[in-house]
């Protein structure tokens, strides 16, 4: 019996930790908020002027001294161009090309960023292109599903963002996340608990 508690909680503790390795996969991923926690948003019915995304760093855990990427743009938003912030402040931040063909980022200086807390590496300028969400009000469906699609460094033909850490200058890939433009809508129908219940007799 205490062999078969013992094996039983060994292959839950292996879950614990593989559930939470992968929940520290280093990935690059688009907000379109200042407070990087909306990956998916509605473009406006009638276009508004440019505006900026956050490109943010997340679970890289290492002193991130450079990064590469680059970013698909969907014809609902127009790519103008990018610019670098100035986090974290008291570094020099240096970029080479633009994340819509491939882009890399640099940090030197006193201090690079802890890749242990999220890192705003970029920030996109874009317009709203054709695109209108709220179609499904005149009967239409609305517009499908448009992607921002995080990638790898186009010009060097990488499939997956890669960061270098600071100590030895070791590259290490990550993934690239995708958001989305008009994530859509839910189909439902009005039913009764009884015709939901009859559903799996």
């Amino acid at each position: 019996m205490n062999k078969a508690l013992a094996g039983v909680l060994a292959v839950a503790l292996a879950g614990l930790v593989a559930g939470s390795a992968m929940a520290q996969v280093p990935n690059i991923q688009v907000y379109f908020d200042a407070y990087w926690t909306q990956t998916q948003a509605d473009c406006p019915s009638v276009p508004t002027g440019p505006f900026e995304l956050y490109v943010v760093m997340n679970n890289w855990n290492m002193n991130v001294t450079a990064v590469d990427f680059s970013i698909a743009y969907p014809q609902a938003v127009a790519f103008i161009g990018d610019i670098l912030p100035d986090d974290p402040p008291g570094s020099t931040m240096t970029k080479i090309g633009d994340s819509a063909t491939g882009v890399v980022v640099g940090w030197g200086g006193c201090c690079t960023p802890d890749g242990f807390l999220p890192v705003l590496a970029l920030k996109p300028f874009v317009q709203w292109g054709p695109c209108d969400c709220n179609n499904h009000i005149h009967g239409d469906p609305g517009e499908m599903p448009q992607a921002i699609v995080v990638g790898g460094y186009t010009p060097l033909g990488k499939p997956t963002p890669t960061a270098v850490r600071l100590e030895d200058f070791q590259e290490y890939p990550g993934v690239g996340m995708t958001s989305l433009i008009c994530p859509g809508f839910i189909a439902v129908q009005s039913s009764t608990w009884g015709q939901v219940k009859a559903l799996y007799r």
